[in-house]
């Protein structure tokens, strides 16, 4: 949205503390944890995007302490809304920062697409974790991931992202602390819920879905391979041509008849070398390699949220199956029928007490089964309206993507056919 792409890593030794104070109110919220919604009237909601908040991070500073060293991000948040008294907040979050708030959010809303994060450096990468070309990248990503969270109709309501947006940084470090452990039982207790039921049969109704999002993956994938490949070309082509370049320029000193013409080509193959660099190799990264990255990621935090409504639609089918078969043995004892597992008394007490058993345990079984499928029921939904936005969050995306994708290749090619006709038309002259 907002986002200066050039700016430099400071290196400071401690945390900027000029921040925009927060209302103390804010911190005194009850914090709750949410699982799945039960009330379907809570859901029929506008689906737009929200216009009232803007978000920006930038001006990254190198924060070097005696047991580590990291890098801060300036905040910088526009709101005109009612649940944020001032109009501008200034602050400096960490990317540990920015990952507590995801994880909050997604224990929160647990049934929501929650955007995605730029990946945590690798082991190999520790090296360049603090150079201008990874820091950069990295800014330009968290500012992404911000303005999806602003932008959604449901998440930008969160309590904990207007903390995270409004706090200093010792009212943030305060609010951090509490309630971190419960925050690790839930987001223990989802994974498990999730993973236990992944191998399960499913609702097909969503298979289409899984399928489109199985080969997009792929296919971005597939394509972020591609473009990296040509992209080393790219720089390998580069440095041939500002080679070529001084040979042309070389050999124009022992011409004197066209050295004119030779310097001329030598300076255009040099110039043209540095629009490939400048064009089409140093936004590389940011602009088309990282951002086919975040899609790849983007798309599996859209099947883990589908996951999750897979694993309500098993709880749904177990319960079921569960009253089908105690109904089954109720008919059964009830008929005199020798069960399956032969154990039942033959008397005539023993064929009472056990049909009242029954009969006191099936009421709960059905009640089991009708908040089952109105949980299923209720997440279907929102799963429903949440790919919808999600569709049209990709569509947006990738247009800007393909948009400055063309128009990097517009700019170096016209400035190719501009730089050679230029030297057509002086040497068709001379």
């Amino acid at each position: 949205m907002m986002t200066d792409q050039n700016s430099a890593v400071l290196e400071v030794s401690v945390e900027e503390k000029g921040v925009t104070p927060m209302p103390q109110t804010l911190l005194n919220d009850t914090s709750t944890l949410v699982s799945f919604p039960t009330n379907t009237n809570d859901f029929q909601l506008k689906l737009d995007f929200r216009r009232d908040i803007q978000v920006r991070v930038d001006n990254p500073q190198k924060i070097v302490e005696p047991l580590e060293t990291y890098i801060t991000y300036r905040v910088t948040t526009k709101a005109d809304r009612t649940d944020y008294p001032h109009k501008e907040y200034v602050i400096r979050r960490r990317y540990n920062d920015f990952v507590w708030l995801r994880q909050n959010i997604a224990v929160e809303y647990p049934d929501r697409i929650v955007p995605p994060l730029p990946v945590k450096h690798t082991i190999l990468g520790q090296l360049d974790r603090y150079s201008k070309e990874f820091v950069t990248c990295r800014m330009v990503l968290l500012e992404r991931f911000l303005t999806r969270l602003v932008c959604h109709p449901i998440l930008t309501e969160d309590k904990h992202l207007r903390v995270f947006l409004t706090a200093n940084a010792t009212e943030f470090t305060t609010y951090k602390k509490r309630g971190t452990g419960l925050l690790r039982r839930m987001s223990n207790s989802l994974n498990t819920i999730s993973v236990s039921y992944n191998s399960r049969q499913v609702d097909f109704e969503f298979d289409p879905i899984r399928n489109h999002l199985h080969g997009l993956s792929e296919k971005l994938t597939m394509l972020e391979k591609v473009a990296q490949r040509i992209h080393k070309e790219r720089k390998e082509l580069c440095v041939e041509s500002h080679q070529l370049g001084a040979a042309f320029i070389e050999w124009s000193s022992n011409e004197q008849s066209i050295s004119v013409a030779l310097s001329r080509i030598g300076h255009t193959i040099t110039a043209n070398s540095s629009a490939l660099r400048h064009n089409l190799i140093s936004n590389f990264i940011s602009d088309w390699a990282q951002p086919l990255k975040d899609y790849v990621s983007y798309i599996e935090c859209v099947r883990e949220t589908l996951s999750k409504r897979d694993a309500l639609q098993i709880q749904y089918e177990q319960s079921l199956m569960d009253l089908e078969k105690k109904k089954a043995d109720k008919d059964r004892v009830t008929n005199d029928e020798k069960p399956l597992m032969s154990f039942w008394s033959k008397s005539e007490i023993d064929k009472e007490e056990k049909i009242e058993k029954m009969s006191q345990v099936i009421p709960k079984l059905v009640s089991a089964v009708e908040a089952n499928q109105e949980r299923l029921d209720i997440c279907s939904d929102v799963f429903r309206q949440e790919y919808g936005l999600w569709k049209c969050q990709k569509k947006a995306d990738f247009k800007s993507m393909l948009t400055a994708l063309a128009e990097s290749h517009i700019q170096y090619y016209q400035h190719c056919a501009t730089s050679w006709d230029l030297v057509f038309k002086r040497m068709a002259s001379e």
